[in-house]
């Protein structure tokens, strides 16, 4: 006697929760922390705005956002301010561009050597904990006051988390993924990019983010302290000169180059993401 095997319908195989699903996901969670943000930002303006309504500061110390704001997008229409955000720009992305590309090389090869890789790793690590404004005396009598001596302070501080996060990020790599590449014939070349580096994408992003993010750090805070243009130095100028809502309207438009700067680089790494079917 032969015995159908019938497949009830709660026994269906169900739909695989592919790239559709984990896209939804990202969106919803993007979302999600998009909204978490604003709110906390609206959170933070009522709070200053009603501390200093009720005299919680002083308003010399620290202006309430409806002083502050309308500073701030004048700014838009000042040729001083475009000046300076077009001298830290181009300081900025400099040193991304610098960096991102040195510490990429330097991961890959402390990957494809893990011997020069361990011998260098613990010098990286600490050379990255030391004050590098320590060394901007010797890079002003090496390449003089100019853009150069930033760029490549903040060239150094966006490569060291680069090349840590592209190292680890190779070497975690699954041995079959390289194993199937030299199968099928890949060279060295192709196996990096088409392999490896996709496989360690979201460790390299971090990495992109990380140096992009203390580039920007890095920039602000030389100009800040030594250079003579860019916001950073605008800002200590407002300060030393007692203009408190002016200087509060620059720290402001530095933090909206900041969350504009994470929001391209998250919307890029949801689009490799996207391509690389994660």
């Amino acid at each position: 006697m032969t015995v159908q095997s019938q497949t009830r319908p709660s026994e269906q195989q169900a739909p695989a929760a592919g790239p559709s699903r984990r896209r939804r996901r990202r969106i919803g969670d993007g979302t999600r922390s998009f909204a978490a943000t604003v709110g906390l930002l609206v959170l933070l303006g009522l709070l200053l705005q009603a501390g200093g309504a009720l005299g919680w500061w002083p308003g010399s110390t620290l202006p309430k956002p409806s002083d502050v704001v309308p500073i701030a997008l004048n700014l838009l229409g000042d040729p001083t301010f475009w000046g300076d955000f077009g001298r830290s720009a181009v300081e900025i992305l400099g040193s991304v561009a610098f960096g991102v590309t040195a510490g990429l090389l330097i991961g890959v090869l402390f990957w494809k050597m893990p011997g020069v890789g361990r011998v260098f790793e613990p010098y990286l690590v600490a050379f990255y904990s030391v004050p590098l404004v320590l060394f901007y005396p010797m890079l002003i009598v090496m390449v003089g006051i100019n853009v150069w001596s930033v760029i490549i302070i903040g060239t150094v501080m966006a490569g060291i988390p680069m090349a840590v996060n592209t190292w680890v990020g190779l070497s975690g790599i699954r041995p079959v993924y390289l194993k199937l590449a030299k199968s099928v014939g890949c060279n060295q070349v192709q196996t990096l990019v088409r392999v490896a580096l996709p496989a360690a994408a979201p460790m390299v992003f971090a990495g992109l983010r990380l140096g992009t993010s203390y580039a920007l750090i890095g920039v602000i805070a030389m100009e800040f302290t030594t250079a003579q243009a860019g916001l950073g130095y605008r800002i200590r100028y407002l300060y030393e000169s007692f203009e408190t809502p002016h200087m509060y309207a620059y720290v402001t438009m530095v933090l909206v180059i900041a969350v504009i700067l994470t929001a391209v680089l998250e919307i890029g790494e949801r689009v490799v993401a996207k391509r690389s079917g994660r």
